[in-house]
């Protein structure tokens, strides 16, 4: 198994790598993490991994000195670079320095580092192969190299004419024209190993498949970058041809994985392709229709063009999610109102019917979840595990119809907590304006007055906002405005009351108090004055 470490300055990204795959499904561990580059030195000194997941941008030392400095003593440790697009600069320079993959932040997905580490272990297992690996060369090195021209043919939609002549011709392919069928085997939850998996897929094809044809060779069966089998069919090698006898061959195999091994899989199956050259069209077909488990439901072949029929349109206006309002809502305690918001997003995903949107909105929500749970709760340590928890829980979730539930009850069960602790927190509120209005003169920032009240400053200002009906701001300035109404019946120059209420910019007492007063200082003592 191979050693990972993880180098990042903001906690919930590093939380969010460590959280997001299986490691241990991947060949892989995280042996360490580290918040800048001085500390992921020093743990790398001790302890070298086999791949460094690193930030560029960071405190004390940054990813570009710690790449500098860890190739001075670990020249061909494998290195993924994470970072955002503004710094692609620097990512230059990072890739001068030997880094394997770059990767941007914002864009990165679970399968995305998934499938890059998958090529870093790759990269790894071809660059340092062991005795025991050498010996076995001679009798492996055939079906190896099968599975990665088959791979570099359904990647290769930008792929050169004559390099695809010439894997077509090594894999006796040249020639061919018949319809051709690519199923993809999507795992829904298993707790096998990525080679255990593939392992037992190929027994089952190798059962169902020759069982189902007149000859033994009618398939080809590879795992892409992510793990994932796939596998061609050549149709006229088998007994029946068409898309009934395959869509009967992708559910024998599913039964049989179920059957005997309690493997739970869906099975993406591609419109039928006459050429080779057209092998990646049939691969994003089956990957597609795979996704689309989503929408119809998982365990069961879906057929690219007949179960799932990509929309002939987009439409046209973006699926968006309004932070500020769900907040808003949190806060309230409207929990009729934010089911009706999040039941209509959900709807919208659903008439959309796009995977990745899904995901991508997805996100956004639980990360707005776990923000908000951050503000109201004090244990972190609860907080972490609840964190862990929910990205444990939401990576399980097969359809649409279970992540909108999920979500339904999340925010639920955020606001029943919020409920029950806020009787307790207005006495917190109650304490907070008695301090504003006895020592309105001092310099009161959200900051200091939440750390008064022992509440997160978010957590504290939308408090206040819902118990006060104003927010902190405004109630303060309110009170210093009115004891400066008071303070102008009196022979003190103006700009000495703006001093003496804790506003002591003349320009902006002025400005302050015309607004809220309507006049300036010097008209409403003048109108006092005379009304006396």
């Amino acid at each position: 198994m191979f050693r990972v470490v993880i180098v990042e300055d903001e906690y919930i990204v590093r939380f969010g790598i460590r959280s997001m795959i299986d490691w241990e499904s991947l060949g892989l561990m995280v042996s360490g993490e580290a918040a800048n580059g001085q500390e992921a030195l020093d743990l790398i000194r001790e302890s070298p991994p086999d791949i460094l997941i690193t930030d560029i941008k960071m405190p004390i030392m940054d990813g570009i000195t710690l790449i500098t400095e860890v190739r001075k003593f670990r020249p061909h440790m494998k290195i993924v670079i994470l970072s955002n697009l503004e710094d692609f600069q620097y990512a230059k320079e990072a890739i001068r320095n030997g880094v394997s993959e770059y990767m941007i932040k914002s864009d990165m997905m679970p399968r995305d580092l998934e499938a890059t580490l998958l090529r870093v272990k790759e990269a790894i297992v071809e660059g340092a192969p062991s005795s025991e690996n050498k010996l076995m060369q001679s009798v492996v090195v055939e079906p190896i190299v099968r599975e990665k021209r088959w791979l570099e043919l359904v990647e290769g939609k930008q792929l050169d004419p004559v390099r695809r002549q010439e894997i077509l011709e090594s894999l006796g392919l040249a020639d061919v024209k018949l319809p051709l069928y690519m199923l993809h085997i999507a795992k829904n939850e298993w707790a096998l190993s990525v080679e255990e998996g593939q392992a037992l897929i190929r027994t089952a094809l190798g059962e169902v498949m020759t069982a189902s044809s007149e000859s033994e060779d009618v398939y080809e069966a590879f795992p892409d970058r992510q793990g994932e089998m796939n596998v061609l069919l050549f149709e006229r090698r088998m007994a029946v041809p068409g898309k009934d006898e395959v869509r009967l061959m992708a559910q024998a195999v599913r039964q049989y994985l179920k059957n005997h091994y309690s493997i739970s899989c869906t099975i993406g199956v591609s419109s039928p392709t006459s050429s080779c050259s057209e092998l990646h069209q049939a691969y994003e077909q089956a990957t597609a229709a795979a996704k689309y488990k989503m929408f119809i439901g998982s365990e069961r072949p879906i057929l690219y063009g007949v179960d799932y029929v990509p929309a002939s349109s987009q439409l046209a206006d973006n699926i968006k999610v309004s932070t500020t309002h769900i907040h808003s809502m949190v806060y309230a305690f409207q929990t009729k109102e934010l089911h009706a918001y999040l039941e209509d997003i959900f709807e919208q995903l659903t008439a959309r019917k796009d995977y990745d949107i899904v995901e991508i909105i997805s996100l956004e929500l639980l990360i707005l979840l776990t923000t908000l749970w951050s503000e109201v709760a004090s244990d972190q340590q609860r907080i972490l595990q609840l964190k862990k928890q929910y990205y444990e829980q939401l990576s399980k979730l097969e359809t649409i119809q279970m992540s909108k539930s999920w979500f339904l009850q999340a925010f639920e069960a955020l606001i029943a907590h919020m409920v029950g602790i806020y009787n307790s927190d207005r006495n917190g509120i109650i304490k907070a304006a008695q301090y504003m209005q006895q020592y309105y003169q001092q310099e009161i920032s959200l900051q200091s007055i939440s750390n008064l009240v022992h509440l997160s400053k978010n957590y504290f200002a939308n408090l206040f906002k819902k118990e006060m009906g104003e927010s902190f701001l405004e109630h303060l300035t309110r009170i210093r405005i009115e004891k400066a109404k008071a303070l102008l019946t009196s022979e003190l120059k103006t700009a000495d009351i703006g001093h003496l209420v804790g506003i002591p910019d003349p320009k902006y007492f002025s400005k302050v108090f015309k607004k809220i007063t309507g006049s300036s200082p010097s008209e409403y003592r003048n109108r006092v004055r005379g009304d006396n």
